[in-house]
């Protein structure tokens, strides 16, 4: 008890000096706030490339106009050192302009569709008879998840329908099957879904991956729960593979001269298109025939026909191109200089390129408005950063990631040997946003118990506008785990879901109409306060142990050799 008033002086001492602290930060979070409230750009910079430029699907013409765009743009803000910076070949650029589907037989109607990404066009209209020739029988299969399953299946399926396609339009996918809505399609998080989100995941027992990765559970949930924990490098991996097996249904569908493919969406609850691809960027792989996504009412209709043995006749009418064969990817990169410790880096980044069915608003134009209107208010408060700051958006994050994975591996070092570069010592942290145009409610912090508290106090400023949840969890399926994949300090944003699982990702009405502006005004002002804390405080942010080399990929089995 001796020792009590000293140790309460020094309480008091700290708690002085630590005020005076938050009072600095409070008048530059004041400032920022009203930056971002008062005088806002994001609105108009969301608006430019969802409405104006449309879609952007990575080494397509519409992401090289998005972003030459963002580099004039950040130019004119005062951003001089905005660039595109080049990462290598992506592979096929693709375009389409128009898509009409007709059914001609047993009635004329039209059928809603979206082509999918990298397959041909049909060189005019084409009109044929179609057969109902389903890769699976059942949409939920969970064999469609298993690469040796796939393989198994494909060579099934090519014994099964030889000389069956010809001229045939191929209904490739099962019939969506529907249930009534059990939850509410748009959302906002409420306390108890936040506080749910801050229990920790229970340990796991047994390891829950191996490289090659050859299965993943078909269930969202459980696959989401696998992935926070499986590399990013094996999750490309598996990715891969996965699109090699399909090449071999593709080459398969060539052959037998099926005139056109059609597939149907297990998304949402029905009347939205959820398109994405049927083919790949990788030139070394096949073009498929004409491919579209219709809209899962319509195609069930085909389905029903069918099965009373009706005669089905469309015609087919896509407009798609292939601008080049070999297309270079490229980042937007652009930098506040610091002062102090200029060579020491703080980074907020965006995904630029988007999926190609709607205008891309939600995913992720909202996200590249909200770190360019960030950028835009640093640079206009002129405020003293000790650390350089840079932006980033991110070419082929749809595809695996390409952009953000070349720019770790050039910039700071290789995930698979974990053999890192002088820059990895510098850098102090990543923040990335990529989940729609919600709102953000607080931040993910890939179970790096260091942080919270520095989270815990940035959000304080914010907590009247609904930014509170600190989550102890993983995040995956976007550009922060490039960075996270090398030991480095990267966090995702979390936000509101609003309509983005239900209507939005990836869809036909991913347009600004789901956009809700005053949600991006304050993610914008709280990924503002963020980066600027980062960029003065005294030390870097703290980081987890490196994360070890990946091990030597184990032998694939012979049916998944190419």
């Amino acid at each position: 008890m001796k020792h009590l008033p000293s140790i309460l002086l020094c309480s008091g001492l700290c708690l002085a000096s630590a005020a005076a602290v938050a009072d600095t930060d409070l008048a530059v979070v004041n400032r920022i706030k009203d930056q971002a409230f008062n005088h806002s750009q994001v609105v108009d910079y969301m608006y430019y490339l969802a409405d104006e430029n449309g879609p952007r699907l990575a080494a397509s013409p519409g992401y090289r106009r998005a972003a030459n765009w963002a580099v004039d743009t950040l130019r004119r803000e005062g951003i001089e050192s905005a660039r595109l910076d080049p990462f290598g070949t992506i592979g096929r650029s693709w375009a389409w302009s128009s898509v009409a589907v007709q059914m001609v037989e047993p009635q004329a109607t039209s059928l809603n569709a979206v082509p999918l990404a990298w397959s041909a066009g049909t060189d005019g209209t084409l009109t044929a008879p179609v057969v109902f020739a389903p890769l699976w029988d059942d949409d939920e299969d969970p064999q469609q998840s298993d690469l040796v399953a796939l393989a198994q299946r494909i060579e099934t399926y090519k014994q099964q329908y030889a000389g069956k396609l010809d001229g045939h339009i191929v209904l490739l996918a099962p019939r969506r099957t529907f249930n009534l809505p059990s939850e509410p399609e748009t959302q906002r998080w409420t306390t108890a879904d936040l506080d749910d989100m801050k229990s920790a995941r229970d340990p796991l027992l047994t390891d829950v991956y191996e490289w090659p990765l050859l299965k993943l559970p078909v269930d969202t949930d459980e696959r989401w729960l696998q992935y926070e924990v499986v590399p990013a490098e094996i999750q490309s991996d598996y990715s891969g593979r996965h699109d090699r097996l399909m090449d071999r249904l593709i080459r398969f569908l060539n052959d037998e001269h099926a005139v056109a493919v059609m597939t149907t969406n297990t998304e949402g609850n029905g009347g939205v298109i959820f398109a994405e691809s049927f083919g790949s960027h990788m030139a070394s792989t096949s073009i498929p025939p004409p491919a579209v996504q219709l809209m899962p009412e319509h195609y069930n209709r085909l389905l029903r026909l069918l099965e009373r043995d009706v005669p089905v006749t469309l015609s087919v009418n896509v407009e798609a191109s292939f601008p080049e064969e070999n297309a270079e990817g490229a980042n937007v990169i652009a930098e506040l200089p610091g002062k102090v410790k200029r060579r020491e880096v703080v980074m907020m980044g965006a995904h630029l390129d988007s999926w190609h069915a709607g205008t891309g608003a939600t995913d992720n134009a909202a996200g590249v408005a909200v770190v360019m209107e960030a950028m835009r208010i640093l640079r206009t408060l002129d405020l003293d950063l000790d650390r350089t700051v840079r932006l980033g958006l991110w070419d082929g994050e749809e595809i695996g990631h390409l952009g953000s994975r070349a720019y770790v591996r050039e910039h700071f070092g290789d995930p698979v040997s974990m053999t890192l570069k002088p820059e990895h010592e510098t850098f102090s942290v990543y923040f990335n946003i990529d989940t729609g145009s919600g709102r953000t409610r607080g931040i993910l912090t890939q179970a790096n118990d260091m942080v919270r508290p520095i989270f815990a106090e940035l959000m304080r400023p914010f907590e009247e506008l609904g930014v509170t949840a600190i989550v102890p969890r993983n995040d995956w399926g976007t550009d922060h785990q490039a960075f996270d994949a090398v030991g480095l300090p990267a966090f995702d944003l979390l936000q509101d879901q609003l309509d983005y699982w239900s209507h939005t990702h990836h869809s036909n009405v991913d347009t600004v109409d789901h956009v809700l502006p005053q949600d991006l005004m304050v993610s914008a002002a709280f990924l503002a306060a963020l980066v600027y804390d980062a960029a003065t405080r005294d030390e870097l942010m703290p980081r987890e142990p490196l994360p070890p080399p990946l091990p030597e990929p184990k032998p694939l089995p012979e049916i998944l050799r190419d």
